[in-house]
């Protein structure tokens, strides 16, 4: 009889046993399955929508935005005066770096046939000549500017702010002049 309830007893024991680890073998299971799918699927899906969205930038960026050497062209001159980042980044703030912009014949454009831009080392500050389309003279521009140290704009400059200045920057617009 001993043996028969010691047998019983094991029994039972090794049924719990094989029952917990069975039921923790199964989660682990389901678990690591889920992992992988998930992974996967992200993965799956990662891959085209990254190339398309590159490719729809790309499209958008070749249709809809101005192209170097089509529709404008940069000219640096002086390059020793000023780092082309410092400049880039003052004409950037300015939003001279906005070339759908500048291009835009409308009233809510800039409407700009030639941009000049020079460099007053000693104030630090860039002095901007703006032609817009259709203009007739060289004295035919606007004038504008930009402080390097306050990074803001400068209004109110008079034709004399550009005297003996070197030209840093020459923007062109090529469709309408």
């Amino acid at each position: 009889m001993m043996k028969k309830v010691q047998f019983e007893q094991k029994l039972k024991d090794l049924t719990k046993q094989l029952t917990k680890r069975n039921f923790i073998l199964c989660i682990a299971s389901a678990l690591l399955i889920t992992l992988i799918c998930l992974l996967l699927f992200v993965f799956h899906n990662k891959q085209p929508s990254v190339s398309h969205s590159e490719t729809s930038q790309a499209s958008s960026q070749g249709n809809n935005q101005p192209k170097e050497g089509k529709n404008y062209t940069i000219q640096y001159s002086n390059a020793e005066l000023i780092k082309r980042t410092t400049l880039n980044s003052a004409l950037k703030n300015a939003g001279l770096f906005d070339f759908k912009y500048l291009l835009n014949t409308s009233d809510d454009g800039g409407n700009d046939a030639k941009i000049l831009v020079y460099y007053n080392q000693t104030n630090q500050q860039l002095v901007f000549k703006f032609y817009q389309n259709g203009y007739q003279s060289d004295n035919d521009y606007q004038i504008g500017g930009y402080d390097l140290q306050k990074q803001t704009g400068i209004h109110g400059l008079q034709p004399s702010a550009f005297n003996n200045l070197p030209l840093v920057y020459t923007w062109e617009n090529l469709q309408k002049k």
